[in-house]
């Protein structure tokens, strides 16, 4: 029965898939390699074992299609309008160099320009899925190397939809003429304007009725059919199978049906996409590739090369320092699952001669299997070149003076940076900010801050901005390839400056207290701590038992990762053995009620656990002020205590001062 040879070419395919991806997940690598390699090994330039390769190349245009719809998913139009500058400047820029790079290469090789053109485009669109896989299981998709591969791999994945409009004008045997590719460009943008008009206003008509039903398989055949009928749709309008599924999944994720579409989706995405991949496989003639192993070595340098130089060159004519270019450079060198897309539609059309698709294939191959090893040395990189002299213009300041003394340097213009700065200037306190971005510091400037451009990292953007006389700088990126670094560096220029730094995962922490920090916030034990208190506080936990559990619980987590300081060094080490006591002050504002009280008629510590340590009335200083001890209007209280404790101090302070319900006061941490 044809039947049963089919199921059992798929229980080995499979099989084999799960065996391969599994090895390559243990070696660090990407699934896509193992079902590469499946196809490789099954296929017929391997073991031979399957009898029905027509069967499984339809299955895997059905993958690609879902595939792509997925990636289409994930598209988000709000996220390049966000990075429209790093994306479209960026993104145009290293998918143009690469392109001329290929095209110049091979036009020297005597190929035509059509051929060229088609060529440079597979070289030049990278591994969306893989590079964004990697930097997430790295923890480093916000940092700002990320954020500039996601905005060119965002502008790539947009590149893709003209791209393979053009392969049918570039796969004619006449030359192609500006006419025909405008015609073409035109039908493709009239085909495209059909396909977003039928996502937008009837697939999220579909859906709502659908989800009206609230019936998961209805919802999930609903998804399939809205997918692949797209799909179809842009085959039967001259467009591929592929491009269409990717327009219907962007327009809807727009929409609110964008998170429940996708998982709806996923568990057929990755069970066809993965037989896309091993028919691809298929394809690779291992004697062939062995036969002519310098050959395919050559190519794969040649790409990685080619694609680390345009990387480089892009990123640093946006006007980013080496460091990040290099490093942004990395993590996009390598072929995408595009370039398998349009190397299938090429060599549907005759474009790619059978020696040139064996070498490019399993080129491609080399490049993946590379990706996760590129972009785990990035962050050694960084440091390598955070350690170099500054290239020409990389750590150019403007002509504003940063404050001589006493200030705050803010090492990052991000939502972090931008909110500390504003916090800052509301309260008058002087500081100058750096950042590596150079359109932030361009608005930054056009809006009067004072602000330098510059590598973080480097010590001598750092003495301009002051950090010899400064009182804190705060590391407000979370980059941990250039933090040590960097913290380093002021901690050199200045043995007495507080040094916050902010780090998404306390691991990181033990080195940058190493180096020189005096304060570290973890944003995934802040985040605990804070979701902990919400939700115990709806079960009405006394605020005591949260002060008392909570802050025993956070000193156990930062306690793992503290480093004791050294016999004889300064007195500020000593943060590092009391990480929850602060200082903070509260001011008796004018008519208030504390006016006139005795501080055991407060009885601060009672309430809160707090300790009066001292109370400023100028020109004056009372120091651990008696029990006796009358306030007066203006008086500054000095309090010391955890968090949770001064938190406690100023709500009982303020109730008493503006009366029960208060809930404002006028704290100021001092330390």
């Amino acid at each position: 029965m044809p039947e049963a040879g089919i199921f059992r070419d798929l229980l080995l395919l499979l099989g084999l898939a799960t065996l391969m991806s599994f090895l390559m997940r243990r070696l660090s690598q990407s699934t896509v390699v193992g079902y590469l390699l499946t196809g490789l090994v099954a296929g017929p330039y391997g073991l031979r074992m399957i009898s029905n390769v027509e069967t499984v190349d339809h299955l895997a245009e059905i993958g690609v299609a879902l595939l792509l719809f997925t990636v289409g998913l994930e598209f988000s139009l709000e996220r390049l309008a966000r990075m429209k500058q790093i994306a479209l400047g960026g993104g145009s820029l290293q998918l143009g160099i690469t392109v001329l790079l290929t095209m110049g290469v091979l036009l020297a090789a005597r190929l035509k320009t059509e051929e060229a053109l088609f060529w440079g485009f597979l070289v030049a669109v990278s591994s969306t899925a893989i590079v964004m896989k990697v930097l997430e299981e790295r923890n480093e998709v916000e940092t700002m190397p990320g954020r500039i591969s996601l905005g060119i791999l965002l502008f790539q994945d947009l590149c893709v939809v003209p791209m393979m409009a053009l392969v049918p004008v570039l796969a004619a045997r006449q030359s192609a003429q500006m006419l025909q590719v405008v015609l073409a460009l035109g039908k493709s943008l009239v085909v495209v304007a059909v396909i977003v008009a039928s996502a937008r206003y009837l697939f999220p008509r579909l859906l709502r009725a659908v989800a009206g039903v609230r019936s998961r398989e209805v919802f999930v055949i609903a998804t399939l059919f809205a997918t692949l009928a797209t799909a179809w749709g842009a085959a039967q309008m001259g467009l591929s199978l592929a491009l269409g599924a990717f327009i219907a999944g962007v327009v809807i994720s727009e929409s609110e049906y964008a998170h429940q579409a996708m998982a709806a989706i996923i568990p057929f995405r990755d069970s066809f996409s993965s037989l896309f991949f091993v028919a691809i496989g298929m394809l690779i003639r291992v004697p062939y590739a062995v036969a002519h192993a310098p050959v395919v070595l050559g190519v794969t340098a040649a790409i990685l090369l080619g694609k680390l130089v345009a990387g480089v060159a892009a990123v640093r004519i946006m006007g980013f320092p080496a460091r990040l270019a290099v490093v942004c450079a990395l993590a996009v060198s390598q072929v995408g699952e595009f370039s398998f897309v349009l190397l299938r539609e090429g060599a549907l059309r005759g474009m790619v001669p059978e020696s040139f698709y064996q070498v490019f294939l399993s080129a491609a191959v080399l490049t993946l299997a590379a990706t996760p090893g590129l972009v785990a040395a990035g962050p050694y990189v960084a440091r390598w070149f955070g350690k170099q002299p500054a290239f020409p213009g990389e750590a150019a300041a403007d002509d504003t003076e940063a404050p001589t003394s006493d200030h705050v340097i803010i090492c990052g213009y991000g939502e972090n940076g931008r909110r500390l700065a504003a916090l800052l200037r509301e309260n008058n306190l002087p500081y100058v900010i750096v950042d590596v971005n150079v359109h932030a510091v361009r608005h930054a400037k056009a809006a009067g801050e004072r602000i330098y451009f510059g590598d973080l990292s480097s010590s001598e953007i750092l003495r301009r901005a002051g950090v010899e006389h400064a009182r804190a700088v705060v590391f407000a990126v979370s980059d941990p390839s250039i933090l040590p670094l960097a913290i380093s560096h002021a901690r050199m220029l200045n043995p007495e400056v507080h040094i916050i730094a902010r780090v998404k995962r306390i691991a990181f922490a033990a080195e940058l207290r190493r180096v020189g920090a005096t304060h570290v916030v973890a944003e995934e034990i802040e985040a605990w701590t804070e979701i902990a208190v919400r939700v115990l506080r709806i079960f009405g936990v006394p605020r005591e038992v949260l002060a008392q559990q909570l802050g025993a619980l956070r000193a156990g987590d930062y306690d793992m990762q503290r480093i004791l300081p050294l016999p004889g060094e300064p007195l500020r080490h000593l943060r590092h053995l009391l990480p929850e006591v602060d200082l903070e002050l509260f001011l008796v504002m004018p008519g208030s009620r504390l006016v006139g009280m005795e501080l055991r008629e407060v009885d601060l510590r009672g309430r809160s656990g707090a300790v009066v340590v001292a109370v400023v009335r100028d020109p004056t200083v009372i120091y651990n002020p008696a029990p006796g001890t009358v306030l007066a209007e203006a008086d500054q209280i000095v309090l010391m205590g955890s968090r949770m404790q001064l938190a406690a101090a100023h709500e009982a302070l303020s109730e008493i001062q503006l009366g029960p319900g208060a809930t404002q006061g006028t704290p100021r941490v001092i330390s």
